[in-house]
């Protein structure tokens, strides 16, 4: 894939005074590329973090290379290369755990910087001509970190008036966190993207694999149904991962568009009966075979229903009046069905009348 870089600082690392150094000329070129103040200071704490544990277990010595990306398909980020002297690591899956005490890596934090990235490789293959001008020198880079952080995209800020909609998610009872999330968000007038996302059992690893998942569905929305649905997987290894079940509606060309791996039940309801939504096996992640996309007819009056395993298999679509608003069927579905041992999520829209 064509990529493009411009706009590159090199930093060198030699000590604690430049961390100061390197984080200031980070958050400056994030606020020039149009980054919010948000994401400015997610930039801020992630090379802080990355030029940190060069200092304290990579080696003392390493360099940071701070550039803006851009991609063929035009989307923008800033992108972050990290390399040290250290010894490396052994188990990326452990390192990216907060509190990790292992010494021989580029040390704790790994769990902050992979959440403040959207994409993150370690030691990924380095183009001669860039290694050649960046990284090379007297000091051998035996590690390399990659981060990506994409400028978000400015996307259709109306809403699809053609739709109804209504979602009701709770976390497993006594669980400060909810491992569910779920997405609808808006293309244009006649194009929305939905998604039921269940992170990998329950607690703050399930939500974290959930809330990235979500993330990476609205930075990637023009991207087709099963291209996108590969972006997450590989932007979800290193977390426990998730099932999604995602669906592309037109309600111009009334068109559904729906794909899913793992155990996101769903269904169509239409004038003609029910058409279940079919997900394959897997988990996002960490092994799923590649998404199939199906479609269907997205006609006035249909419904889409979809829900996480939180909600119980022994209810049927005859216990819900689906005439009430779809916010009133998604909350008598989740008080009425959903399990006492887990997260629960149900999102419901309605091609309205």
């Amino acid at each position: 894939m064509e990529v493009t870089r411009k706009n590159i600082l090199s930093l060198q690392i030699d000590n604690d005074s430049d961390v100061g150094v390197c984080r200031r000329k980070a958050v400056n070129l994030a606020a020039q590329m149009g980054f919010d103040e948000v994401k400015t200071g997610e930039v801020a704490i992630m090379v802080t973090e990355l030029v940190t544990n060069v200092i304290r277990h990579g080696g003392g010595k390493g360099k940071l290379v701070i550039c803006q990306f851009g991609d063929a398909q035009n989307h923008h980020a800033i992108e972050v290369w990290c390399c040290d002297s250290g010894k490396g690591f052994n188990n990326f899956r452990k390192v990216l755990k907060d509190g990790y005490p292992g010494k021989e890596s580029l040390g704790i934090g790994m769990g902050t910087i992979r959440r403040f990235s959207d994409e993150m490789e370690v030691n990924p293959q380095l183009a001669p001509d860039f290694r050649e001008t960046y990284f090379s020198g007297d000091i051998p880079f035996k590690n390399c970190i990659r981060t990506l952080k994409y400028l978000p995209v400015r996307h259709w800020m109306g809403t699809n008036r053609k739709l109804e909609i209504g979602a009701a998610s709770r976390s497993k009872p006594g669980e400060l966190v909810n491992g569910d999330s779920y997405v609808v968000t808006h293309l244009g007038p006649d194009l929305t993207m939905a998604a039921v996302i269940d992170g990998l059992g329950h607690g703050s690893e399930a939500n974290l694999a959930s809330q990235l998942a979500r993330e990476q569905i609205i930075m990637k929305l023009d991207l087709p149904v099963s291209v996108l649905m590969q972006h997450v997987h590989k932007s979800l290894k290193g977390t426990r991962g998730s099932t999604i079940g995602l669906v592309r509606l037109d309600t111009e060309l009334r068109k559904l568009a729906y794909s899913g791996i793992g155990n996101i039940e769903g269904f169509l309801h239409t004038a003609e009966g029910k058409k279940n939504l079919m997900s394959y096996g897997g988990i996002m992640g960490h092994n799923m075979r590649t998404p199939r996309v199906f479609e269907f007819d997205f006609n006035p009056g249909d419904i889409i229903c979809m829900y996480s395993d939180g909600i119980t298999t022994h209810w049927k679509s005859d216990d819900v009046d689906w005439r009430e608003h779809p916010q009133k069927c998604a909350e008598h579905i989740i008080n009425q069905f959903s399990r006492a041992n887990d997260d629960a999520t149900v999102l419901i829209i309605r091609y309205a009348l």
